[in-house]
């Protein structure tokens, strides 16, 4: 039991001290030996715990889009309102996305580093996901029209949550913030069962 107790805590250690790296240069200035150096542990360990950089960035990005999904959530929960929830959740995803310490790593490093397809698979497992189940809610609450198709939409809005997060601004004021919550209460809008 020892051994997988300091297994965990080193994994726990190394994917932390990555997130800071792949956060801070980006994937392909980041260096194992440096990041096997700062946690006081081989390279080797490095490779044994992740098999590779390429895994590394993986378990990374898999905590990513965890917090991602937590603010996705936390956000969404300050209504009751089902229909004021999807709007709040898709404004979660873009601030969680833009975050100072998911932002490379999610959506500027992650589709390059682990291809397009792996890439979209992690979003769907996460976010698409949480946005999917809550368009079906919706669905079955008679909230969207009856042409639509949750499915369909939760691709639609992904991309475009996608696109609006890599150009959410910088320096966020609340004339900005406002601006992006009205285009997605707009982007949204035309789902709605009036």
């Amino acid at each position: 039991m020892r051994k997988e107790e300091a297994a965990r805590k080193t994994t726990a250690l190394l994917t932390q001290i990555a997130r800071r790296h792949f956060t801070q240069y980006g994937y392909h200035s980041v260096s194992l030996e440096k990041i096997a150096e700062e946690g006081q542990v081989t390279r080797g360990a490095v490779y044994h715990h992740f098999k590779n950089k390429q895994g590394l960035f993986l378990a990374v990005l898999d905590h990513v889009q965890q917090d991602v999904a937590a603010q996705i959530e936390k956000n969404a929960r300050t209504s009751d309102d089902p229909w004021q929830q999807l709007i709040l959740g898709c404004m979660g995803f873009i601030k969680g996305a833009n975050a100072l310490e998911c932002r490379r790593i999610l959506l500027v490093d992650a589709p390059a580093v682990v291809g397009w397809d792996a890439w979209r698979k992690a979003d769907q497992e996460n976010s698409m996901n949480s946005l999917q189940q809550h368009l079906m809610d919706l669905k079955a609450q008679n909230y969207l029209t009856d042409e639509v198709n949750p499915v369909w939409i939760t691709h639609a809005l992904s991309g475009a949550l996608n696109e609006l997060a890599l150009n959410y601004p910088a320096a966020v004021n609340d004339e900005s913030d406002q601006m992006i919550v009205q285009t997605v209460t707009r982007l949204v809008a035309g789902f709605k069962k009036m």
